[in-house]
Parts: C-alpha cells; sequence; structure tokens
C-alpha cells in the first residue's frame, strides 16, 4: 500500500490522574465493538492503521494509545510492564467502556497480557500476535532475535548510545518513510518481505512516530527485557496465541510456550508466513476477537 498518511483526525489526548498525557488514535466504526490495542516494538498508535478500513467493515472501534514515552505520551521512567494496566484503566473510564476485547503484537504482546491478567473483569478477549514470553533470563533472552538483543542490552547499559539510535530512526522514518520502509522489506523475506513492500511509507512513519521520545524507547526496551510484574498465569480470560511459522523476529515456538503458561489459551499458527501476521491476518484476529460470545 504505497501513499501512507496518518489521519490525525484520528488523534485524541488523555489527561492522566498523575499529570502525564496519554496520546492515542481510533480507528474503524465509533459505535462497533471496543477493541484496545497494544501496538508492537519501534511503532505507535499507528500500528493498526493499514487495516483500519477493514476493521470498520467488521465493525470493531479499535482504540490504539502510545504507552509512555512513545509517540505523543508522555514519559514514565522506571515502568514495568504491568504498570501499564493503570493506565488502560484511566482510558477505558474516561471513554466509558465498561468491556473490551485486548490485542497486542510482538512487543505489545506482553501489554495485551498485563491487561488481561490485572483487567479480568473487563476483558472478554485477549489475542497475542506474535509475542514473546518473559525475557527476564538469559536462556530466554539467547533466543531472541540480535537486534533486539543488541537494542536491549544498548538500553540497559549505554542509554546515551540508545537514545542515538533512536533518534537517528526517528528522523530517518519521519524524513524519508517509504525509503525506510523499503530498506526493512528487502532485509525481509519471503511473505514479510511481500507486506513491508505493500506498506513500506507505513512501517517508515508509524517507526519515526514511535521513536520520537528517544528516551521514552529506552524506558521500552528495559521494560521489554525486564520482570513484567506478573505471571502469565494471572491471565483468566480466554486468549487465542497467532503465530507465523517462518517468523525471523520471534521464535515459532514461543507461541506454543505462552499458550502453555495462561490456562485454556490456544495458539493459531500459519505456515510460511512471519511477523508481518499482524497486517496480513489482522482483519482475522479482530474478527475472532469481536465475535458473538465475547
Amino acid at each position: 500500500m504505497g501513499g501512507f498518511g496518518h489521519d490525525t483526525s484520528t488523534d485524541r489526548v488523555l489527561a492522566l490522574r498523575d499529570g502525564r498525557t496519554l496520546g492515542y488514535s481510533e480507528f474503524g466504526d465509533p459505535g462497533g465493538a471496543p477493541v484496545l490495542n497494544c501496538h508492537g516494538g519501534l511503532l505507535c498508535r499507528f500500528d493498526v492503521e493499514p487495516c483500519a478500513t477493514e476493521l470498520g467493515a467488521l465493525g470493531a472501534r479499535v482504540i490504539s494509545p502510545d504507552r509512555p514515552g512513545v509517540g505523543t505520551s508522555d514519559r514514565k521512567p522506571g515502568r514495568a510492564t504491568v504498570d501499564w494496566a493503570d493506565d488502560a484503566r484511566e482510558l477505558l473510564d474516561a471513554l466509558g467502556l465498561d468491556r473490551v476485547a485486548v490485542m497486542g503484537w510482538s512487543l505489545g504482546g506482553q501489554y495485551a497480557a498485563a491487561v488481561a491478567a490485572q483487567l479480568g473483569d473487563r476483558v472478554t478477549r485477549t489475542a497475542i500476535i506474535a509475542g514473546c514470553p518473559p525475557l527476564d533470563d538469559d536462556t530466554t533472552f539467547a533466543e531472541l532475535n540480535r537486534l533486539d538483543q543488541r537494542l536491549a542490552r544498548m538500553s540497559q547499559r549505554h542509554a546515551a548510545v540508545a537514545r542515538t539510535t533512536f533518534g537517528a530512526m526517528s528522523w530517518f522514518g519521519r524524513h524519508a518513510p517509504e525509503r525506510f520502509g523499503k530498506l526493512e522489506a528487502r532485509r525481509s523475506r519471503g511473505a514479510d518481505r511481500a507486506v513491508l513492500t505493500e506498506n513500506a511509507e507505513w512501517l517508515g512513519r508509524a517507526t519515526g512516530e514511535g521513536c520520537r521520545q528517544p528516551a521514552g524507547m529506552v524506558d521500552e526496551y528495559r521494560a521489554f527485557v525486564g520482570p513484567w510484574g506478573f505471571a502469565l498465569a494471572d491471565v483468566a480470560v480466554p486468549v487465542r496465541v497467532y503465530q507465523g511459522r517462518a517468523d525471523d523476529l520471534v521464535p515459532s515456538a514461543w507461541a506454543e510456550r505462552i499458550a502453555g503458561s495462561i490456562p485454556g489459551a490456544q495458539v493459531t499458527m500459519y505456515d510460511d508466513e512471519g511477523h508481518l501476521i499482524a497486517i496480513s491476518h489482522r482483519a482475522e484476529v479482530v474478527g475472532d476477537l469481536i465475535a458473538p460470545g465475547g
């Protein structure tokens, strides 16, 4: 999909009780079934925007907030994954939503799990798309892809260097978004390459916005590989884990590991597909989340 441009009319800002601001966007059908989106790593609230038309046709109202220090949301230094549930609760309260489905892609998967674990009485169903198990032990961390390993260790040990790196990524994504996306497409394989080629400008703009606060992205990576503050076993709502068998960023075996840690969780695997199932199969995921009976 060429010529991507973020629709700024979807943007909103919420003042939180602790004085921070939370930025978010809404996509799809304004009167539809509510779905809270937890965006992927290095991205932002634009996460689901390439699928907005499909989501609207399904009758879904997707609320996609920026996490602290990402995009338009203020930082919360020292935050852990579990802390996201407090921001999510305030957002749902402000929107008058008692019940909501939740989804998270990649790094966002643990944030979807946090909301499900902490706000279970308000969550109907949860989708974890190409997500990660806890990474605060050396064995699991070693299974992570090398790029995220480097960015995580840099954020933990050399924050100034990490800020420079994330700042450069933001500049490139904002000033040459299509070139950014096409470069990433050339580094990818198979189905992911095709999806990124079609959505190159989206990836550049989403990364540029996601990394616009370099110090916030350092916080994000530290939380990514730090203790979550809750266990997957604490999740007591219906969960489905979606995973591509040809994912170069997240080992496909992690899907079963995550599902095995959540009571009753199920897995959907896609043969010959990679990390970008969050774009190519997002409508299917959302359809499952808002199907009758949730």
